[in-house]
């Protein structure tokens, strides 16, 4: 039996949702990336749109109060971490050199890494309200036309076998 309901796709992420303290640095960050501000938008909840994901940029404290959560700084170290893939070395290079000069700061440059046996090349970068996004090129790992990271899925490493 399914446990799918009929238009739910719960393996889905759908949008993204940051909260910020000042919501238009935050949208001037993005759109200078190349994400479009969607007229969607409201003086309460702005969409960024990329080729793959929305981002959502709420008001921190307005945040807290939807989720029925307790307002709290934002701490450096979150546990979560964002990424941006590039096609190549150069690619993730330009990402990070957008990244600074639309504001972000740099955490650490991009530089060869070794991932578990496999050459990673990635850097990490703090958006103006310090959320931390890492930009990284997996030689290993495939980069979809609409720049979505598609590692094997168990059903393709089935067919390799």
């Amino acid at each position: 039996m399914s446990s799918k309901l009929p238009g739910v796709d719960a393996k889905a992420v759908s949008i993204i949702t940051l909260g910020v303290r000042d919501l238009e640095k935050e949208v001037a960050f993005y759109e200078a990336m190349g994400w479009e501000h969607s007229p969607d938008s409201d003086d309460a909840c702005h969409f960024m749109l990329s080729t793959n994901v929305v981002l959502g940029l709420l008001n921190h404290k307005k945040l807290a109060e939807e989720m029925l959560m307790e307002v709290t700084e934002i701490p450096q170290y979150t546990g979560l971490l964002l990424s941006m893939n590039g096609a190549s070395a150069e690619e993730v290079d330009a990402i990070y050199e957008r990244a600074l000069a639309a504001g972000a700061t740099s955490q650490q440059k991009p530089i060869w890494k070794d991932w578990a046996g496999n050459p990673g090349y990635s850097g990490f970068i703090l958006d103006p309200e310090g959320y931390c996004w890492e930009l990284a090129y997996a030689p290993h790992l495939r980069i979809g036309e609409d720049n979505r990271l598609l590692p094997t899925t168990q059903a393709e490493a089935k067919e390799k076998l």
